[in-house]
């Protein structure tokens, strides 16, 4: 490389050096330091739009930095701010906000098969509130919840109203089958006919283990709804296979 092109270079590199420290000494380096001094304003408990407002009049540069649920602090004002108010700083400084969610969000609990009074002391536990109260027809036990406004785990705003429905039992005729098994097949039929119920199709069975006539499988199951008069089908034990109706 000619020697006269590497001192044109080198000439070339020391000016935009020189430039470069002048801009800095003289130009950047100079407002810095006698930029003007701020002091920073309160603005917690402020509404967000009313902080932002009020820094950049300030010739602040605001930040709305994080945003977390907060129950001092109603939704979308200020519960925290970096620097804090009081601060000397210069001007254009950014001021950090953090703003408040409002309150955090409650999951809805299940209602279902729960009384009314179990129903209210869970809900407000939790800060949620009973809303109506229906009857509706069902097949759960009467005075239960059968029916919830909110599927569980459903995000609710604290002192949302929960409306529910609640069971007045199931149709007038109708009645729920006892539990028989392990019974003795006398033992059991007196359970049925108490239930205004009676003995149907019976089954044997072998088992070495139970007693003869030891109720061991019912057809319907225990608490299905059945019309007052209807017939339980049974499985019995014996000491040999048959099947008796």
């Amino acid at each position: 490389m000619p020697v006269k092109k590497v001192w044109n270079n080198a000439l070339i590199i020391l000016v935009i050096t020189v430039g470069v420290l002048f801009i800095f000494d003289y130009i950047l380096l100079p407002y810095y330091v006698s930029g003007k001094e701020l002091k920073v304003p309160e603005v917690v408990g402020k509404h967000k739009e009313e902080a932002i407002r009020i820094l950049q009049d300030a010739n602040l540069n605001p930040i709305v930095q994080t945003s977390r649920f907060d129950q001092q602090y109603q939704k979308d004002h200020v519960i925290f701010q970096k620097p804090s108010s009081g601060n000397i700083v210069k001007e254009n400084r950014r001021i950090y906000l953090t703003i408040s969610g409002g309150e955090p969000l409650i999951k809805m609990p299940s209602l279902i098969s729960k009384t009314v009074r179990d129903a209210m002391v869970t809900l407000e536990r939790l800060g949620l509130s009973l809303g109506k109260i229906d009857s509706v027809e069902s097949e759960l036990p009467a005075n239960t919840i059968v029916e919830q406004q909110y599927f569980e785990g459903r995000e609710l705003a604290k002192g949302t109203n929960v409306n529910v429905k609640v069971s007045y039992g199931p149709m007038v005729g109708m009645i729920r089958v006892p539990n028989i098994l392990g019974r003795p097949l006398a033992e059991a039929e007196n359970i049925l006919k108490s239930h205004s119920l009676k003995i149907g199709v019976r089954t044997y069975i072998h088992s070495a283990s139970l007693l003869p006539n030891t109720v061991v499988d019912q057809q319907p199951g225990e608490n299905t709804l059945v019309n007052i008069g209807d017939s339980v089908n049974v499985v019995l034990t014996q000491s040999k296979f048959g099947e008796v109706k």
